[in-house]
C-alpha cells in the first residue's frame, strides 16, 4: 500500500511543480504589434556614439562614410516600425546613417 501512496504523492507533486513554471513561460498569445516609435534625436548618446545621421547628405561629413549604406538597406533595420536593434524603442530615418551599417543578407 506505501508503494500506491508513494507513486500518487511524487505524481502530485510533479504536476504541481510544472503547473507551477506555466507563468514563467510568458508565451505571447498573439502576435506583437508594430506601434508607432519616438524618433531617435541625434542629441541621443547611442546616437552620438555611432554618428548616426538623419539623412545621407548630412553624413558625408563623417569619417567612413560611404554612399549608399543607409538604415532602410541595414540588416539592423525594422521596417515594420523603423526600429532599430542599435537604438531600442527608437525609430530611426530610412534615409539615416551611422558607423554600424550592416549589410542584409543575401
Amino acid at each position: 500500500m506505501s508503494d500506491k501512496r508513494g507513486s500518487t504523492r511524487r505524481r502530485f507533486l510533479q504536476m504541481a511543480a510544472a503547473t507551477a513554471l506555466i507563468p514563467l513561460l510568458n508565451i505571447p498569445s498573439r502576435p506583437a504589434r508594430a506601434d508607432a516609435l519616438p524618433a531617435l534625436e541625434t542629441t541621443d548618446p547611442t546616437a552620438i556614439a555611432l554618428f548616426y545621421r538623419k539623412t545621407q547628405e548630412d553624413a558625408k561629413s563623417v569619417d567612413g562614410f560611404q554612399e549608399g549604406r543607409k538604415c532602410s538597406n541595414c540588416a539592423l533595420y525594422a521596417a515594420s516600425n523603423s526600429g532599430c536593434a542599435l537604438f531600442p524603442g527608437k525609430a530611426v530615418e530610412a534615409e539615416g546613417w551611422c558607423k554600424a551599417w550592416v549589410p542584409k543578407p543575401a
